[in-house]
């Protein structure tokens, strides 16, 4: 399950139940609440197109959008057999299918806010220090250009299709890779490329600090208030203020004034973190859809300077956080095409296991995250996805390398209660269960409605385990 409930259905009947002429439909609804749900497809078979002497099966797939409290609804088959426009009474009662909905995908993680004492940060924010940062701050590429453009054993049709390249999209190892492939590439790599790495790694290794942390802070303080000019301050000094300030507000107050000075791919991109941040702090619906527009907004005019990852990638956690997870795989796939930093790959691919989780893609998440880095929340993503294919043994391998990597999370423990859950082992159950309880207040009301602890829901032992403290 992720944004919607996906299931597949089959109905088997004895030996000649349908007739020659006969029509037999199940229709399906799920009641939660108040509330109901109908699906707009049912299965339908023609009796005249079945062997009477064989049994008749038939299957399909259904789905439905998720809300909340359908945990605890209860889905129902509705059926009858007809006659041309009459209905054959006394024949198909309605009948209970089950009662419930699994939610375990959507344990997956990859930053949202699940009643930790602190909230995650979410998003890939470019530091303007770091390599990450060349061609995101506000002169863009032109001081590469200017280079190019400087050397004088080609003429400018070699170079050219280097400027193409540099002004496409991706981040710079994505277009240095691209730039391989190019003619004259070892001589322009050797004279320019080379050459502006270092000079451009000597530049951001300095800092740019022109004046003291005490006299940024109060600039920058004036420039939120908007006593002063924003350019009192370079790109950098305004940078480094941005980073230094603990409030999304804050940082919202200033990476606005350096958008009307400094616009870039950066601002635009980090801007956009900050509105991600506000969003995932809020309760209100309504106030929560205004910062993801905004976060959108911010992201789209990062991306119209040049398509780079960082905000491709922070469009994905956008509609991550819409619930729209197939729209959030597609953009975190094209972030991942474009680059080729180690680093930024790992990361890509953390969040497409995760989101390939809630798609109900197992198989396919378990692929990403073998790529990811091993830490504490990815290798809890890999156990589940293992937790989700029926893959008990290396489910709890997962949950246990995550366990030893932060003993304080109580998320492995809980995947390793589900896994005990599911292969019967009761004491394993109660035992790991208590560790992620004790942990993790979240963990300890989910597993009181929990599906797959249904069956232990009434023990006292279980009640015991959940009030431990």
């Amino acid at each position: 399950m992720g944004d919607s409930v996906r299931f597949d259905l089959l109905v088997s009947l004895p030996n000649a139940s349908i007739r020659k002429n006969e029509l037999y439909e199940v229709n399906l609804i799920y009641n939660y609440g108040n509330e109901s749900y109908k699906f707009d497809k049912g299965l339908i078979v023609s009796g005249d197109s079945l062997d009477p002497h064989a049994k008749v099966e038939i299957r399909g797939r259904f789905s439905m959008p998720f809300s909340d409290g359908m945990e605890n609804g209860a889905l129902y088959a509705t059926s009858a057999i007809s006659k041309g426009r009459l209905e054959i009474e006394g024949r198909a009662p309605e009948e209970l299918l089950t009662r419930g909905i699994i939610t375990t995908a959507s344990l997956a993680q990859i930053g949202q806010y699940r009643g930790q004492e602190e909230f995650p940060v979410l998003g890939a924010e470019v530091a303007f220090d770091s390599p990450e940062s060349m061609g995101m701050l506000a002169d863009g590429w032109k001081v590469l250009e200017d280079l190019l453009a400087a050397y004088s054993n080609l003429p400018y049709t070699e170079k050219d299709p280097f400027l193409d390249i540099l002004n496409g999209p991706g981040d710079w190892s994505f277009k240095k890779w691209k730039m391989e492939g190019l003619p004259h590439y070892i001589e322009i790599n050797r004279e320019v490329l080379s050459r502006f790495e270092v000079d451009y790694g000597k530049q951001y290794g300095n800092k740019g600090i022109e004046v003291s942390e005490i006299q940024r802070s109060i600039l920058a303080r004036n420039i939120r208030q908007g006593t002063v000019p924003a350019d009192t301050l370079s790109e950098k000094g305004l940078a480094i203020a941005v980073s230094k300030e603990p409030g999304w507000a804050e940082q919202e107050a200033l990476l606005r004034a350096m958008e009307e000075v400094y616009p870039s791919p950066m601002v635009y991109n980090n801007l956009g973190v900050v509105f991600l941040n506000q969003a995932n702090r809020v309760t209100d619906t309504k106030n929560k859809n205004l910062f993801l527009e905004n976060a959108l907004f911010a992201l789209n005019r990062s991306n119209a300077f040049f398509e780079n990852p960082h905000a491709v990638y922070n469009l994905g956690l956008v509609f991550w956080l819409w619930g729209d997870k197939f729209s959030a795989y597609n953009n975190f796939y094209r972030a991942l095409a474009l680059t080729r930093s180690d680093q930024l790959t790992k990361k890509y691919e953390a969040a497409l296991g995760a989101v390939s989780i809630f798609n109900g893609d197992y198989r396919l998440a378990a692929i990403h995250l073998n790529k990811a880095e091993s830490n504490p929340i990815n290798l809890f993503n890999q156990g589940l996805a293992n937790l989700l294919a029926k893959d008990y043994y290396n489910a709890t391998v997962k949950f246990e390398e995550s366990a030893i990597q932060n003993m304080s999370n109580g998320f492995p423990f809980y995947g390793l209660a589900l896994v005990a859950a599911r292969n019967g082992e009761v004491e394993k159950l109660y035992e790991n269960l208590g560790k992620a309880v004790v942990r993790s207040d979240f963990l300890r009301k989910r597993a009181a409605a929990d599906r797959e602890f249904v069956q232990f829901h009434e023990l006292q032992k279980f009640k015991d385990v959940l009030r431990t403290k």
